[in-house]
């Protein structure tokens, strides 16, 4: 059974650490992109989860990653272009509005440890 696919949530998540200038690559043993994991892995949003191991692993995330490479005009190659159209959705709605895109991620952030 497959994992289920990406929330908003999630998405906002990954995309301020895709624009955060101190990401570092965008590769599984990155301490942030673990961290990430980390965190999308304490996210309330699906109980049911059918593959403990895979799902939103620091491998998921870096993919995620790749796939807003392939959205990002400013992105000089190719990317990973199985992105969702939630993905360019909300990789549009926050492109030009970075500050509010790292007010919902740390709003979300903030969430997560009260629960």
């Amino acid at each position: 059974m497959k994992n289920p696919k990406w929330h908003r949530t999630e998405i906002i998540l990954a995309l301020e650490l895709y624009f955060d200038s101190n990401r570092g690559s965008i590769d599984a043993k990155n301490p942030k992109i673990i961290e990430l994991s980390e965190v999308l892995n304490a996210l309330p949003l699906f109980m049911d989860r059918p593959d403990t191991e895979k799902f939103r692993n620091p491998n998921g995330v870096s993919l995620k990653l790749s796939n807003f490479l392939a959205i990002d005009p400013t992105h000089n190659g190719r990317g990973m272009s199985s992105y969702s159209k939630l993905d360019k959705e909300i990789f549009e709605e926050f492109v030009d509005d970075k500050r509010r895109l790292k007010e919902m991620a740390n709003h979300i952030k903030q969430s997560i440890k009260t629960l």
